[in-house]
């Protein structure tokens, strides 16, 4: 592994599923490109400890998991991210008659006004759950990998992973459900 074209092949195969795990774990898209990159730059820094023989996948993995949560130790803060003004606009301006609030996307197939409401709500939900579980549930859904690939890439058992998955899954519908019910009494 110590050739850098055999690296970067591999990195770059596994680059959406390491920025995954990095932004799940920080809970910070922007920075999460960042993350993965100081990761490979240690990983490369350190490329002779690579045991041969092992899964790179799940040592690069451990790399980026680290990085993330030193990141996370680093910058506790208020977590907050930059908001379109006109688009603010349209959702606090949005009407009853407008846009139903159940229907996120019209028949046409085009976003309704208050889908960067309803993203909001995802995106709050998501930074509520513990890092692992967001993490497994991101590489699940937006990564389409198995449970094996979850476990391997996380470090943690395959039965964990599932179990994560399901309870994120679970803790997601719940939260939103309710979201989505104050909104609906809101309306009445």
């Amino acid at each position: 592994m110590a050739d850098p074209e055999v690296f970067a092949a591999q990195y770059g195969r596994l680059y959406p599923r390491l920025r995954l795990i990095a932004e799940g774990i920080t809970g910070d898209r922007a920075n999460a490109d960042d993350i993965v990159q100081d990761a490979a730059m240690i990983a490369l820094e350190k490329i002779n400890s690579f045991a041969a023989g092992s899964s790179f996948s799940a040592w690069l993995a451990e790399i980026v998991r680290r990085c993330s949560l030193n990141y996370t130790r680093k910058h506790r803060r208020r977590r907050t991210s930059a908001a379109d003004p006109h688009i603010l606009m349209r959702t606090t301006n949005a009407t009853d008659e407008a846009v139903d609030a159940q229907e996120v996307v019209s028949r046409k197939g085009d976003l309704v006004d208050l889908q960067p409401s309803f993203d909001d709500e995802v995106v709050r939900a998501l930074d509520e759950l513990e890092h692992e579980p967001r993490c497994c549930l991101l590489l699940r859904v937006v990564q389409n990998l198995s449970y094996i690939e979850i476990s391997e890439l996380m470090g943690i058992p395959q039965g964990t992973a599932m179990s994560h998955v399901h309870r994120s899954k679970k803790v997601l519908r719940d939260k939103l459900h309710m979201v989505r019910g104050s909104s609906d009494h809101e309306r009445s």
